[in-house]
């Protein structure tokens, strides 16, 4: 008889695990090591930055606010609100306050509101909390070096002559180079009797501007007026334009002609601008639901037989190769770069069919013989492979080649063709973006309802895909906007243009600093009013929210 015995295994056998001895220098020993050492470093450098802006040295004012080194009331004022002492000692003040108050909520376990956002944003611990002060500090100090150059050290006389005995005694920015210059940096040289053309147009922005900008908010009695804003904001840029220009042919008058190589600065900078984010948003628009079509093609013995009948008519009026021909092929790395290669007249008719059959064979094979599928995904590829300088330069150039001889077309033109080209490829992907994500769910149902697809497509995805893509389309806008400065390379006047010419006046020599400041603050003020005016947008929308 054969006897079974149980054995019972020894519990601490059963808990035992390796001796993990990395995982333990690593969690236990080094992250404590590398903690404390990077404490020491963060109050180091802490209380290094408290000592030199406790002992920071006064700000330096202006002629204006200390004039002969005699300083006023005012200039007492200021130098004792950014006296290096005072602030540093405020922001530590403030800095404890906040600790203290988080701390508070944290033992009573009442953290509602402020106190919350502080432990959340701002004392998140102790790295957190030093971290605070430590950008605290430089922001305020920050701040108040900007308001010693650009306000309590400036000189605002638009005078040359006062500016150049007062320079050697004047700390900070020389504005004068803004007052003295402003009509140029707003409209270029556009005549004096005409600038009243420039204020209407600008009236008439800000007017729909405000309007839309009610009519488009929740609960707003406009609403119902949203379509006719809509006509008058379409209405408003032939109306515009027309203002800007003058009537043609007209050399007197309140409504003489202004051609457009008298419009410079901001004014032009927001012309191309405009023009190129309204009349690029429908092409972009087509080239997205032509990339994504799916209409069936053109077969491929058609494409086959297309393409040989254009071989035959091509070589019929006088393409066709009679003589040798020779290409030189880049090569880098020969001195000189080029490797000629000849080709009879049969290997260069042979490589013309393989080019056009070729290329038609593709097209049948991968896009099914989609021409329109085939015409946008080129475009777009070709336009995003290339930078914007280029595409002005080839608008520059090329654009008067495809038009008759006796039709003169000015640079604006031209420009405004090339940034329209460009912002249409980029709005193209952009808009494909959203197109790919709307659920296929949603076209289903818009079959389901009786929607034939160009009802479906405006009713019901379109809206959903510029929906989703606002942030995305709003981005593409501001940079072009910026990108306007790239114009003054084809010799357009606009607003960074101007800035070059102001620079290089004689009053003004060396007022790099101050003028290039103000450009750059403009720039600023309409991109952050367009993000602002997206986020309104979105937020009305319900973007990101479901």
């Amino acid at each position: 008889m054969t006897t079974i015995t149980q054995i019972k295994n020894d519990p601490a056998l059963d808990d035992w695990q390796p001796l993990d001895i990395g995982g333990w220098l690593r969690r236990d020993v080094f992250g404590t090591v590398w903690h404390i050492l990077f404490a020491i470093i963060l109050v180091g450098t802490n209380l290094l930055v408290i000592q030199a802006t406790f002992n920071a040295a006064p700000v330096e004012l202006s002629f204006t606010l200390a004039p002969n080194g005699n300083i006023g009331t005012v200039g007492n004022i200021i130098l004792a609100l950014t006296n290096g002492a005072f602030l540093t000692s405020l922001v530590l003040l403030l800095w404890i306050v906040g600790a203290g108050v988080v701390i508070w909520g944290v033992v009573r376990h009442k953290l509602s509101g402020p106190i919350q956002w502080l432990k959340d944003s701002m004392y998140t611990g102790f790295f957190g909390a030093l971290t605070t002060l430590f950008l605290l500090i430089l922001i305020v100090f920050a701040t108040r070096g900007l308001l010693a150059w650009g306000l309590f050290g400036a000189n605002f006389s638009t005078n040359p002559d006062a500016v150049a005995i007062l320079r050697d005694v004047t700390p900070g920015a020389v504005w004068g180079i803004v007052g003295a210059n402003m009509k140029l940096f707003a409209v270029g040289r556009y005549p004096y009797d005409a600038v009243w053309r420039v204020w209407v147009s600008l009236a008439i922005v800000i007017v729909l501007s405000t309007l839309s900008l009610f009519a488009w908010s929740l609960g707003s009695p406009l609403k119902k007026y949203r379509p006719w804003l809509v006509y008058a904001w379409l209405a408003s840029m032939p109306i515009t334009l027309l203002l800007l220009y003058g009537i043609p042919g007209t050399d007197t008058g309140i409504m003489m002609t202004v051609r457009t190589n008298l419009w410079g600065g901001f004014l032009l900078t927001v012309v191309i601008a405009v023009l190129g984010i309204v009349l690029s948003f429908p092409i972009g628009l087509s080239l997205a639901l032509g990339r994504r079509s799916e209409a069936k093609g053109v077969p491929m013995l058609w494409l086959m037989g297309g393409g040989i009948v254009f071989l035959l008519l091509y070589w019929m009026t006088g393409g066709y190769p009679t003589e040798s021909a020779t290409f030189n092929l880049p090569i880098i790395f020969r001195d000189p770069p080029l490797y000629p290669v000849t080709l009879t007249v049969w290997q260069n008719t042979t490589l013309q069919a393989f080019a056009v059959l070729g290329v038609l064979w593709l097209v049948g094979y991968y896009l099914n013989g989609n021409l329109i599928k085939t015409f946008c995904i080129g475009y777009i590829e070709l336009i995003r492979g290339v930078p914007l300088i280029t595409v002005l330069f080839m608008a520059n150039v090329m654009l008067p080649i495809f038009l008759p001889k006796e039709i003169e077309i000015d640079n604006l033109f031209r420009v405004v063709v090339g940034v329209i080209l460009f912002s249409a490829a980029y709005l193209a992907e952009n808009v494909r973006g959203g197109l790919q994500s709307i659920p296929k769910g949603q076209y289903e149902a818009a079959m389901a309802v009786g929607l034939s697809t160009s009802q479906s497509m405006r009713l019901i995805i379109l809206p959903q895909a510029l929906r989703a893509v606002i942030p995305a389309l709003v981005g593409e806008f501001i940079g072009l906007f910026k990108d306007t400065s790239l114009v003054s390379i084809v010799g357009l006047f606009d607003l960074l243009k101007i800035a070059q010419t102001v620079i290089a006046q004689p009053d003004w020599l060396g007022l790099q600093r101050e003028t290039y400041v103000f450009i750059a603050f403009i720039y600023w003020i309409f991109c952050f009013a367009m993000a602002a005016v997206s986020i309104r947008i979105e937020k009305n929308l319900g973007v990101g929210q479901y």
